[in-house]
C-alpha cells in the first residue's frame, strides 16, 4: 500500500495577519488596474514568458525536494494522492491538508503557506484580476453529463431551466460556472436569469433541504447525487452535460513567485497529475483511494461516481468557455486565460 503524507491542521496554520491580508486581496473583486496584477485582457507577453521557462523545465532536475498544497477531502483529490509515488520518484514529496474552505485554501497560496491549490478557471482569473499573479499547473477533472444536475422535487411545479425564475436554488457555491451555466440557459429560455436566488448549502444538506422546502432546487454532484436522488427528486438542468461536457471543473493553481523559482519542480508536479489521473480514471484505482485515504465503507464508495481526472494538456478553448460565460452573464471584464496556463513538460 503507498504511504500518502497528510499534514496536520497546525502544520498548515496561516498567521493570522498575513491570512486576513490575503483574503482581503481576494474579496477586493476583479479589479483591472490592481497594482502587481495582469491587465483585464491577459497578456500575451507574459504567456511567451511562461511558455519559455516552461519549454526549459525539467524533472530530473527539481529545485526542491517537496510541494505543499492543499486538497479536498473527496474523490476529485485521488489523482493527487494516486501521483503521489511518481513524484517520489523525482525525488518530490507531496504533502498535503485537507482544504475545507476554497478562499482560506487561496488565502494560504497568497500568503505563501502552500505551494499548489485546486480552484476553477474562473477562480484563477479573479485572483489575476484582483492582483494575484496566479497560474493554472494542471487539470483537474471535468464536466460530466449527469455528474452535476439540478434537481426539484416532483411536486415543484418546475419542469424546465425557466421555471427557476423566481426560485431559490442550494449550490455549494453562490457564483462560478455552475450558475453561470443556469443563468445563461434562463435568459435563452425567455426567463428573467436575475431573478434566481442561489444560496449555499453543502451536499450533506442538500436532501434534506429540498426535501423541506428550504430550497426549490439543487445543484447535486458527487456523493449528494445518490440521497437527492433517493428523495424522489428529478432533473431538470445538466449543468455539466451538452455543451458544457469536457470542460475543465477544477485545475490545479500556483503562484507565479512559485513557478519562476521552481519550474523543475512544477514539472514534476505536472507529470505526476498527469499520472495520477490516469490511475484515477481507473476504477479499482479510485475504489481504493476512497478506503484507504478517506476511509469512505464500501456502501457508500458504490454510489459515489469517479469524476473524469484530466489525464492530458487542457484545451484551451474549454479553459476559456466559463470566464466567457462569466463575462456574458455578470458583465465581467474580459480575459484569455490562455495566458494563465503553464505548458507540460515536453516529456516525463
Amino acid at each position: 500500500m503507498t504511504t500518502f503524507t497528510l499534514r496536520s491542521s497546525r502544520t498548515l496554520t496561516v498567521q493570522a495577519a498575513a491570512l486576513a491580508a490575503a483574503a482581503a486581496l481576494l474579496l477586493a473583486g476583479c479589479s483591472t488596474d490592481a497594482a502587481g496584477g495582469s491587465d483585464a485582457a491577459g497578456s500575451d507577453s507574459e504567456a511567451d514568458a511562461i511558455a519559455a521557462i516552461a519549454a526549459k523545465a525539467d524533472p530530473t532536475k527539481p529545485e526542491s525536494s517537496s510541494i505543499t498544497g492543499a486538497v479536498w477531502q473527496g474523490a476529485i483529490s485521488a489523482q493527487w494522492f494516486l501521483g503521489a509515488p511518481t513524484a517520489a520518484d523525482y525525488g518530490v514529496e507531496l504533502k498535503s491538508d485537507w482544504m475545507t474552505d476554497a478562499t482560506v485554501g487561496r488565502a494560504q497560496l497568497v500568503a505563501g503557506e502552500i505551494a499548489i491549490v485546486p480552484g476553477s478557471t474562473g477562480g484563477a482569473v479573479q485572483l489575476a484580476q484582483s492582483g494575484v499573479d496566479a497560474l493554472i499547473v494542471a487539470g483537474n477533472y471535468e464536466s460530466e453529463e449527469g455528474r452535476q444536475v439540478v434537481y426539484v422535487m416532483p411536486d415543484s411545479g418546475i419542469t424546465s431551466v425557466a421555471d427557476l425564475a423566481g426560485k431559490t436554488l442550494g449550490a455549494t457555491a453562490i457564483s462560478g460556472s455552475w450558475p453561470n451555466r443556469i443563468r445563461l440557459a434562463m435568459k435563452d429560455a425567455g426567463a428573467d436569469p436575475t431573478s434566481l436566488n442561489v444560496v449555499a448549502t453543502t451536499y450533506g444538506d442538500m436532501a434534506e433541504q429540498l426535501k423541506s422546502g428550504t430550497v426549490d432546487a439543487v445543484i447535486a454532484a458527487s456523493f449528494a447525487l445518490p440521497a437527492v436522488k433517493a428523495t424522489g427528486a428529478v432533473p431538470v438542468f445538466d449543468v455539466g452535460g451538452g455543451p458544457y461536457a469536457g470542460r475543465p471543473e477544477n485545475v490545479w493553481l500556483t503562484t507565479r513567485e512559485y513557478y519562476e523559482k521552481n519550474p523543475n519542480t512544477i514539472a514534476v508536479f505536472q507529470c505526476a497529475m498527469l499520472a495520477g489521473a490516469a490511475l484515477a480514471n481507473q476504477r479499482p484505482e479510485m475504489e481504493s483511494y476512497l478506503a484507504d485515504t478517506l476511509g469512505w465503507e464500501q456502501k457508500l464508495i458504490d454510489v459515489s461516481p469517479s469524476p473524469i481526472s484530466i489525464d492530458g494538456p487542457l484545451d484551451l478553448a474549454q479553459v476559456q468557455a466559463d470566464w466567457d460565460d462569466e463575462v456574458a452573464v455578470n458583465g465581467s471584464p474580459e480575459f484569455d486565460v490562455a495566458t494563465l496556463v503553464i505548458p507540460e513538460p515536453a516529456s516525463c
